[in-house]
């Protein structure tokens, strides 16, 4: 991320480049190409993907017991069409009050280390998480809602049906976390 960039606009100008580092691997006017970023705001500003093990837990510490805001940025060309459509989607998480035993379980799994956040909410670092508010695919790290429209947007012939918005709880006693706020927003086309 260029320093200094607001990270809804950062992330998904990254994912325009890959996007359009992709282009000349697709054939024919009827292709359609999708790419997507996503990037963690911790309490210090942007997480990225670890390196090592310390740089895994020294993240993992900054998000315990905090919120924080993951943001995917989409971008969908249309081969034939030349349109491109980018937009960003955010979500809310909640990291439990996780035990330093935990943690190094969970570092030792090796599954941090290649995750902006050093977490997989999809994996086992659901187990640290207490609630999302928001699409947890927007943290896993594609709004497939989104990425329809934009799809749509660059002329797709037939996009999928849509899903609603979701809050979910997870972690230990998820059931007693009340969801956190969320919006997503989808920018234009060009």
């Amino acid at each position: 991320m260029v320093p200094g960039m607001c990270a809804d606009l950062a992330v998904q100008l990254i994912a325009r480049s890959k996007a359009y580092a992709c282009l000349s691997m697709v054939a024919g006017d009827d292709a359609y190409l999708l790419a997507a970023d996503t990037v963690v705001l911790g309490p210090h500003g942007p997480l990225g993907k670890p390196l090592t093990a310390d740089k895994a837990r020294e993240m993992l510490r900054s998000l315990r017991g905090q919120r924080h805001v993951v943001l995917t940025g989409i971008c969908a060309l249309g081969s034939g069409s030349k349109r491109e459509a980018i937009g960003v989607s955010r979500s809310a998480v909640r990291m439990r009050q996780f035990s330093d035993a935990e943690l190094e379980q969970y570092i030792a799994g090796g599954e941090p280390l290649d995750r902006a956040g050093s977490y997989a909410v999809q994996g086992l670092g659901g187990s640290l998480v207490d609630a999302i508010a928001g699409r947890t695919d927007t943290v896993i790290g594609l709004d497939c809602q989104m990425a329809m429209e934009l799809l749509s947007a660059v002329g797709y012939p037939t996009p999928l049906p849509t899903a609603p918005d979701q809050h979910v709880a997870l972690g230990k006693a998820a059931a007693t976390r009340r969801p956190l706020a969320s919006s997503n927003r989808v920018g234009g086309t060009r």
